[in-house]
C-alpha cells in the first residue's frame, strides 16, 4: 500500500480548495455545514471560516461518525453516528453540506445520506478514493482522486518509526 504523507498546510491548501468549488457553486449553497467526527473536523472548520471570510457565514456541527477502529485499514462492519439523533433531526427540510476527509467506499457518505433523508444534502470530501468506492454515487464536491493511503499531519497510530521519520522528522525526533 502506498502511503501519501500530507504537511499542515498542503492539507489546509486542498481543504481550501475544496471550500471554493462549494462556495462557487451557482446551483446549490448550504444551510449547515455538518462535519463528520474525525476526519471531517477540520476540512468543516475550514470550510466554514472561508464561508464566512467570503461573507456568507453558514451555521456547522461536527456529529461523531465511525465506521474504522484504530489502525490503519480496520473497518467495523457499519457506520455509527453517537449522541447525534437532535442535531441531524433538526437539519429536515435543509441543505446539508456533509463535510468527511475521504470517500473511499463511501459507506460513511450512504449513511449520511441516508440519516439525512429529509434534507438537501450533498456531500464534500477533500480526497476521494474511486477504485475503493462500494456505493453507486462519488462525492458531489472534490479535491483529489487518489488510490493511496492517506496520512494526515495529525495521525500517529499504526506508523512505524521510519515511517514517522518520513513524515516528519522533526517530531520523530520528539518523540521516538
Amino acid at each position: 500500500m502506498n502511503k501519501r504523507f500530507l504537511t499542515a498546510d498542503a492539507f489546509q491548501r486542498d481543504c481550501a480548495r475544496l471550500a471554493k468549488l462549494v462556495f462557487d457553486d451557482p446551483a446549490w449553497q448550504p444551510d449547515f455545514i455538518l462535519a463528520l467526527w474525525r476526519g471531517g473536523a477540520q476540512p468543516g472548520v475550514i470550510i466554514s471560516e472561508i464561508f464566512a471570510f467570503l461573507g456568507r457565514p453558514v451555521p456547522h456541527a461536527i456529529v461523531k461518525c465511525a465506521s474504522y477502529a484504530p489502525g490503519i485499514g480496520n473497518r467495523t462492519d457499519s457506520v455509527v453516528f453517537q449522541g447525534a439523533d437532535a442535531i441531524l433531526d433538526s437539519l429536515a427540510g435543509k441543505r446539508v453540506l456533509v463535510v468527511d476527509d475521504v470517500f473511499d467506499t463511501g459507506k460513511t457518505a450512504e449513511a449520511a445520506l441516508a440519516r439525512l433523508a429529509d434534507s438537501d444534502t450533498r456531500v464534500a470530501t477533500v480526497y476521494w478514493k474511486p477504485t475503493a468506492s462500494l456505493v453507486p454515487f462519488p462525492p458531489d464536491y472534490y479535491v483529489r482522486e487518489t488510490a493511496d493511503w492517506i496520512v494526515f499531519p495529525h495521525e500517529l497510530v499504526g506508523l512505524t518509526p521510519e515511517e514517522l521519520r518520513v513524515k516528519d522528522p522533526e517530531l520523530a525526533d520528539i518523540l521516538l
